[in-house]
């Protein structure tokens, strides 16, 4: 596999990252994570925007900015990518801070193991931690508190940590969290990473007249609720069915989340297909 290191495409094998850079030495670094689908990156041009703004936050810029687009399409041509993942880093290496810093970047192919088909038909669980992350609107290499609590886990359908601040629930470690209630449709809306998955299940949900807010996520109103799915690049759109030890509703995938994984795996398998 062929990844950009920073200027050149070489071999996966041949990149590697100073172990003195300040990327490693203070966990320091924007990231971005999409997918690629019938030869095309899902919603590439939304990644990179967010990929983008995530660098403008973390005071990071690289010489090759403008040409990220073309970056990785040219990643995905050289490796022949019909169905992948794709990462994306940009990492200062260099303590020197003149209001931003200069980093590298660094783009490659990745695959990532599918998750076994009874998570979407039965659902999946979720296990609570009180958590504020930092810069929540920005995609930073920082994911230490949601790897050390996913690894406290047994239970193989603990999928993902959600995080909330003792009243109202946030995201979890790698994806967004949705609500249903009496046919209502409800997500965060602050202190979260705007996914991308989030936004195109927004889009859907508008699309199909399914009523819809972006609002604050009580704990109370989330157990209460009828339903309760996650989006994210990776699981797409995931049933929840337990979070901690208690159920939610009848311990089954609704209605309402059905209908929004159906419709998005439609609409994620024909990307790209028509031009």
């Amino acid at each position: 596999m062929i990844g950009f290191d920073n200027g050149a495409f070489r071999e996966l094998a041949e990149i590697s990252i100073p172990i003195t850079s300040l990327s490693i030495n203070r966990s320091y670094g924007a990231f971005e994570f999409l997918e690629v689908i019938n030869g095309k990156p899902f919603y590439g041009d939304r990644h990179l925007k967010r990929f983008l703004k995530t660098m403008a936050i973390l005071k990071l810029t690289t010489n090759f900015d403008n040409q990220l687009k073309w970056i990785l399409d040219e990643l995905i041509e050289r490796n022949k990518l019909t169905r992948s993942f794709v990462k994306l880093f940009v990492l200062p290496h260099e303590a020197k801070f003149d209001g931003i810093y200069q980093a590298a970047l660094y783009v490659f192919p990745t695959q990532m193991p599918d998750y076994p088909p009874s998570f979407y038909t039965d659902g999946v669980r979720l296990v609570m931690k009180q958590y504020h992350r930092f810069l929540p609107e920005a995609k930073s290499t920082n994911y230490l508190a949601g790897q050390y609590w996913m690894n406290e886990q047994t239970d193989q359908r603990v999928t993902d940590i959600l995080f909330h601040n003792g009243e109202t629930v946030q995201e979890t470690s790698r994806g967004n969290v949705f609500a249903v209630q009496n046919g209502n449709v409800m997500t965060p809306s602050k202190n979260v990473l705007d996914g991308v998955t989030r936004r195109v299940v927004i889009e859907l949900l508008k699309e199909q007249g399914i009523p819809f807010q972006e609002t604050e996520l009580s704990i109370e109103t989330l157990f209460a609720a009828d339903e309760v799915f996650l989006a994210s690049t990776t699981k797409h759109i995931m049933p929840v069915t337990t979070i901690d030890n208690r159920t939610i509703a009848d311990g089954k995938p609704g209605k309402f989340t059905k209908k929004v994984m159906q419709a998005f795996q439609h609409h994620f398998r024909n990307y790209g297909m028509h031009g």
